[in-house]
């Protein structure tokens, strides 16, 4: 099964150390967010992140796996999974 791209957003910024750590993902700052976007070889790939994010006490908005139409490599249709809540 071939990777599927994902879109992640942050509520903040994430510190640069941790930046490091992500370096097979794009980052952009999109105020008041940072979008983390790329592959992600597999869920137990996207629950490690979901958890580091978690564990740095920042505030996860979206994840969401990125439909066709957005990642030529993929295809089929993206899957949309919201958290919201207070931090």
């Amino acid at each position: 099964m071939p990777e599927a791209t994902h879109q992640v957003r942050i509520s903040g910024v994430i510190p640069p150390e941790v930046l490091a750590e992500l370096r097979d993902l794009t980052v952009s700052v999109e105020p008041p967010e940072t979008v983390l976007q790329g592959p992600l070889p597999d869920q137990s790939a996207v629950v490690g992140l979901v958890s580091r994010i978690h564990g740095l006490g920042l505030r996860l908005i979206e994840v969401r796996q990125l439909p066709a139409e957005e990642d030529p490599a993929q295809g089929r249709s993206g899957q949309i999974s919201r958290a919201r809540g207070t931090n």
